[in-house]
């Protein structure tokens, strides 16, 4: 039996170890262990613990679609319960309805297994686990990315402290959490191994989360070069025919790099009620537990072509609360029909199409207009291509790439975030009756009480 010491219920100190139990792989949210109480060899079971689904909570994702242009819903709800019609408004509350506490909990649940995998590794010197110090330091990367897209600024823990008055302490701001990400998946890269499965984080992935944070922080060079090297790399290609496949838990394509999986699933719970099955898919008669209150909007749904394989996974269907047809997304619903006793939910984090993306935008945002790799992508899903003279200026260049993005990641959390880059967020906002107060989600009143020194963000 392990020792354990100092349980906590500061969200920093969840250092995701199951209490007495050894089972090191089983996240529980309060309970720490220090380095001395470590053995080399139950690192792969720490690493496990930081890529269990509670890590990673998957109702981040509705949050910044719903906040966005893409997603419309009528869910309703209490401010203190389900509330997606706050996003919708760009109002979120303090106390919240979209787990923002739980979003931010299980963010450093992973990164607390993280940080105790890196330290140990380093202060002990061990030269012979690369792959396991740079997952975990990818892992670390990849929530402090989440929570700084979320949030902005925030408390950046990266050590296993556990004395309670040094871990209240106020945020750090946004461009020391970007610092810090960076600096770990630079470390990564040149430790992880090629690609071999979507289950775990690899060299690509690495490349690929960097090049995001790059683009975002308008480091295009880089940004391009990274997303470049990803796509020579050779491990992966686009789906051209079923574009479903990307999104099955036993798929054939080699789309997917890196994802999150739940399940198997019980068959009491079963795949059609669980994860972001019940919010996206529509209602009956389609299969499933989904109430179809939660649909896309009728300009995302304008920009695709009839022939693109991506409308597979759209589905237009009346909805019985407003009595009229909307399109619903069925990228959670693919597994459906499995048996209940292969059933899982899967979220994805990183898929190969965005490097096509951020190669293409790099390209513009230099104020080259080089339609090679959106092509390339657009070939895969059978749409139309283009030439460079189509495009008067790198400004519609980039204007049309922000709409293939919405096309392509539609669903996945990830429209937000390409928003505030392509400057589209503040006059969405403004549309709203709000302003750039808005670009950031609020801390939940919960961890105001926890943490008495952090600042909430501005206009809340």
């Amino acid at each position: 039996m392990l020792t354990y010491k100092n349980a906590l219920l500061l969200f920093a100190t969840a250092l995701s170890l199951a209490a007495c139990s050894g089972k090191l792989d089983e996240p529980q949210p309060d309970n720490s262990i220090d380095l001395d109480h470590i053995q080399p060899q139950e690192l792969p079971l720490l690493l496990n613990g930081a890529y269990k689904p509670d890590g990673i909570y998957y109702m981040g994702y509705p949050v910044w679609d719903i906040y966005s242009d893409d997603i419309v819903s009528i869910q309703g709800g209490s401010p203190t319960q389900f509330n997606p019609m706050g996003y919708d408004a760009c109002n979120p509350t303090v106390e919240d309805g979209f787990g923002n506490n739980r979003t931010m909990n299980s963010a450093y649940k992973s990164i607390g297994n993280a940080n105790l995998i890196i330290n140990y590794i380093n202060s002990k010197h061990i030269t012979d686990m690369p792959q396991v110090l740079g997952e975990a330091l990818t892992i670390r990367a990849y929530h402090y990315t989440r929570l700084v897209e979320t949030f902005g600024g925030v408390v950046l823990t990266l050590e296993t402290e556990t004395d309670i008055n040094k871990i209240r302490r106020d945020k750090n701001t946004e461009a020391e959490v970007y610092a810090s990400i960076v600096a770990d998946l630079t470390a990564a890269i040149p430790l992880l191994k090629d690609f071999t499965s979507p289950n775990m984080a690899c060299r690509q992935t690495a490349q690929l989360l960097l090049a995001r944070v790059y683009l975002q922080l308008g480091k295009n060079q880089e940004a391009g070069d990274l997303a470049a090297e990803v796509i020579r790399s050779g491990k992966f290609s686009l789906v051209n025919s079923n574009y479903g496949q990307v999104f099955l838990y036993n798929t054939p394509a080699k789309e997917m790099m890196w994802r999150g999986i739940d399940g198997p699933l019980s068959s009491t719970l079963g795949y059609n009620r669980y994860g972001l099955y019940a919010l996206y898919s529509p209602g009956p008669p389609f299969k499933g537990n989904s109430p179809g209150l939660t649909w896309m909007s009728d300009d995302l749904v304008a920009l695709y072509e009839p022939a693109d394989i991506r409308t597979q996974l759209l589905r237009r269907q009346r909805n019985a609360t407003t009595g009229i047809e909307q399109t619903y997304l069925l990228k959670y619903s693919t597994d459906t029909l499995q048996t209940a006793a292969n059933s899982y939910a899967i979220y994805p984090y990183i898929r190969y199409s965005e490097a096509f993306l951020i190669a293409s935008e790099a390209s513009a945002r230099k104020g080259a207009i080089d339609v090679t790799y959106y092509n390339q992508l657009r070939t895969a899903r059978k749409a139309s291509t283009k030439s460079n003279g189509d495009f008067a200026s790198p400004a519609a260049f980039l204007k049309e790439l922000e709409n293939e993005r919405r096309r392509e990641f539609v669903g996945e959390g990830r429209r937000w975030q390409d928003m505030r880059r392509f400057g589209t967020a503040i006059p969405f906002l403004s549309s709203k009756g709000r302003d750039e107060t808005r670009l950031y989600l609020p801390f939940n009143s919960i961890q105001l009480s926890w943490n008495p020194k952090l600042t909430q963000n501005k206009g809340y």
